[in-house]
């Protein structure tokens, strides 16, 4: 880091490469535990975002979201199958332990006819005599 980029980060973050005093742990700890955002964490103490993030790391506070779990064939048959039993998309995320919008996303990628979960049914449609 030059010395010009090192007065850009002091500039912007007050506290930037100083050790971390015990009451900022203290209130660090608090504000984690309030699962606080770290962009306003990292704000409030005058340190920056990835500052925080690794005394959260080093604290046993934060844990790196897991890499992505690619789909596989038996995954797409089977949500594709939950999807057209009328299965909610709430349903078909907790089933796999991925997110709505993961579903929805391969829902659309393995092209399944994707309609609005509000206007699909669950049952087919009673016939009328009329």
């Amino acid at each position: 880091m030059t010395p010009e980029q090192y007065e850009a980060m002091k500039l912007r973050y007050a506290k930037f490469n100083e050790p971390w005093s015990h009451d900022e742990v203290a209130e660090l700890r608090r504000m984690a535990a309030d699962d606080l955002p770290r962009s306003v964490i990292a704000a409030q103490l005058g340190r920056s975002p990835n500052a925080v993030r690794m005394k959260l790391q080093s604290l046993g506070l934060y844990v790196p979201k897991p890499a992505v779990r690619p789909w596989t064939d038996l995954d797409d048959d089977a949500i594709v199958e939950l999807y057209r039993s009328g299965a909610s998309f709430a349903t078909i995320a907790s089933t796999f332990g991925r997110s709505e919008n993961a579903v929805i996303k391969r829902l659309v990628y393995l092209r399944a006819g994707l309609v609005p979960e509000e206007t699909r049914l669950t049952e087919a449609p009673a016939v009328s005599d009329q």
